[in-house]
């Protein structure tokens, strides 16, 4: 569940470029022609769980050649070419430097990497899971494509300073099965923990950016969207979903409700569909794992102890004043009623349900904002479902309108989510 994993809006970013000297594809041939299409194709798979692709293809470049912009607090970073190049990727990296970097985090020439690059998760992994990904790799076509310099600010353009980092907040270490737990939950847990890196976009993060253990998987933000809790947390994360609910939307990016589930019995996921960063990962990675796999992942995932969301907000009003309500429904008549119904019903799979919808109900308004401002596009490789279609409300409706709106949204219907203002549709905006 990468939710976009390298671009931890939170954290620090992989700024490494791994170079070394000239191209020569031939080398890339007679280092892999050895190896048997099975060997490769397990690659490929492990580079699936990883999401490895989404991160290190820019838009309109070639797979696996780097170069994805990525806009932090800190600066502009540029994911680096993995491709068997010797002159601009990693065609030079011997299996050593290959589990050096992942499982340790450090580069051939002895820097640190960035936390972005999931080696905290990476640790967890088999070598042999990881020398399959770079088997995988170095039998693809090599790129000479050069990402651009990243652009840090001081003092987070000194690399040094990671080993300090590491020191404090990194726990190397490969996964190891628990006895006590089915081997369902231990491959589960092993993707999860592991090449899967969920945490790294589900979990809050420090002002030096690492994951807080204590908050793990209980949601954070990502570029702007929320990463929602996915403890078993009744109200706020998984407690509502079955197992079998659960790894469907991981196949789908979907979720219908059951219309018999009930708070005494939640049975089923309520209705809802991957947007943003999640969809990107359902299109990219989830939906073309092993159906053992993802109920796998939705069994250790359905056994996280639960927690709630840290808290984010002062105490919200129990109702919305006469004047919100009012103007939150005329804007909602006029601009959502049309697809989403007049009490929020929706109509699937075309338009989703609005009432009783998970992302609605989220205590962060981000998700929907969002949505309200850039629109769910058509095209299937921005948004997993082609069903779920909705234009952009962001040139139509200002930051107090959408505010309202999305008040009204999520205060109606048995929604019970705190308010927004128009200072938080501004943030996001920009």
């Amino acid at each position: 569940m990468r939710f976009r994993a390298l671009s931890l809006t939170a954290g620090l970013l992989c700024a490494s470029a791994f170079a070394v000297a000239g191209d020569a594809p031939a080398d890339t041939v007679s280092a892999t022609s050895h190896l048997s299409e099975g060997r490769l194709l397990y690659g490929r798979y492990m580079a699936i769980a990883g999401d490895c692709a989404a991160c290190h293809t820019r838009p309109d470049g070639k797979p696996f050649e780097g170069g994805l912009p990525i806009e932090t607090p800190f600066g502009t970073l540029y994911t680096p070419n993995i491709t068997p190049s010797t002159g601009s990727g990693i065609g030079t990296f011997s299996d050593e430097d290959f589990l050096h970097a992942l499982q340790d985090g450090i580069s051939p020439s002895g820097l640190p990497y960035y936390p972005a690059l999931p080696y905290p998760s990476y640790t967890k992994v088999k070598d042999d899971d990881l020398l399959a990904i770079k088997d995988y790799l170095m039998s693809l076509e090599p790129s000479a494509y050069q990402p651009p310099e990243n652009d840090l600010r001081w003092p987070f353009s000194v690399r040094d300073a990671m080993f300090g980092w590491q020191d404090i907040y990194f726990d190397k270490g490969r996964f190891e099965p628990d006895p006590e737990r089915s081997d369902e939950w231990n491959r589960g847990a092993y993707l999860v923990e592991g090449l899967g890196h969920c945490g790294a976009c589900h979990t809050p993060r420090n002002l030096a950016a690492a994951t807080e253990p204590s908050e793990a998987m209980t949601g954070a933000i990502v570029d702007g969207w929320y990463a929602p809790n996915l403890t078993s947390d009744l109200h706020q994360g998984l407690g509502r979903w079955s197992v079998d609910a659960l790894a469907t939307f991981l196949r789908t990016g979907l979720a219908s409700a059951d219309p018999d589930a009930t708070d005494s019995d939640p049975s089923d996921a309520p209705a809802t569909a991957a947007l943003g960063p999640m969809a990107e990962v359902v299109h990219q990675s989830l939906s073309k794992l092993a159906a053992s796999d993802l109920r796998a992942i939705a069994v250790y995932l359905k056994d996280l102890p639960a927690k709630a969301e840290p808290g984010h907000r002062p105490q919200r009003p129990e109702i919305l004043t006469e004047t919100q309500y009012e103007q939150g429904r005329a804007l909602y008549v006029k601009n959502c009623s049309a697809c989403h119904q007049d009490h929020g019903q929706g109509l699937q799979p075309y338009f989703p349900a609005l009432r009783g919808n998970p992302v609605v109900n989220q205590e962060q308004p981000n998700d929907v904002l969002k949505i309200l401002l850039l629109g769910a596009p058509a095209d299937p490789t921005q948004a997993f479902s082609a069903h779920v279609v909705m234009p952009s409300f962001g040139a139509v409706l200002s930051d107090e309108q959408l505010a309202t709106v999305a008040s009204y949204i999520r205060a109606n219907w048995g929604n019970d989510a705190p308010p927004v203002t128009a200072k938080e549709v501004k943030a996001l905006r920009k």
